[in-house]
Parts: C-alpha cells; sequence; structure tokens
C-alpha cells in the first residue's frame, strides 16, 4: 500500500509539475503576443514620422535615400542592441528591414508630387 502511495504522490507531482511547466509556457507566450503587438504599433508610429519626412523630402526635392543617415542610425542602434544583447546581424537586418519599407513609403510620396 505505501508503494502504491509513493506511486501516487510521484506521478501527481510529475503531473502537476508539467502543468504548471505548461501554464508558465502560457503565460509566457501571453507575454510573447504583447510585445509583439507593442512592436507593431511602435513600427507604425514610426511609419507615420516616416510619412512626414518622406513628405518634407518630396516638398524639397530631397532624395528618400540618405546613406550616410542611414548608416548613422544603425550604428547607434547596434550600439544599443548590445545592450540588450542583441547581435549585430539581426541588429542589420532589422534596420535594413524598417529602412527598406521606409524608402518605399518615401519614394511612393515623391512619385505622388506631395504639395
Amino acid at each position: 500500500m505505501k508503494r502504491f502511495i509513493l506511486l501516487a504522490l510521484l506521478f501527481s507531482s510529475i503531473f502537476f509539475n508539467a502543468e504548471a511547466q505548461s501554464d508558465s509556457l502560457q503565460v509566457m507566450r501571453k507575454s510573447i503576443d504583447s510585445l509583439d503587438l507593442q512592436i507593431i504599433r511602435l513600427l507604425g508610429k514610426r511609419m507615420e514620422v516616416v510619412t512626414s519626412i518622406g513628405k518634407y523630402k518630396a516638398v524639397h526635392q530631397i532624395a528618400p535615400l540618405q546613406p550616410k543617415r542611414f548608416e548613422e542610425v544603425v550604428q547607434k542602434n547596434i550600439l544599443s542592441g548590445q545592450k540588450e544583447q542583441l547581435s549585430e546581424p539581426f541588429i542589420r537586418a532589422l534596420m535594413d528591414a524598417i529602412h527598406e519599407e521606409s524608402l518605399k513609403k518615401e519614394r511612393a510620396l515623391q512619385e505622388k508630387k506631395v504639395p
């Protein structure tokens, strides 16, 4: 009988521990989902600023691509990323993707000849 109780306790402990881990995983996943949403919203706000910059550049006939400025932004973000334990290749790829989307927006505004 003691063996049965010990086995029952062991299995229930394993079951509840796995369930607690599963709950913990769910909590962490919800946290990731929330953070992803914040990232998307921030990128949307960034694109609003890009639109304003694109309009300014269109009116003042400034080319959308400003390589020196982009490299400054990348370098600044690499340093910030290092403080967050993010690799340089990751930050470069992220900034390249953001920059490409920004250029698309700015070029579209240039083509419209925004007043």
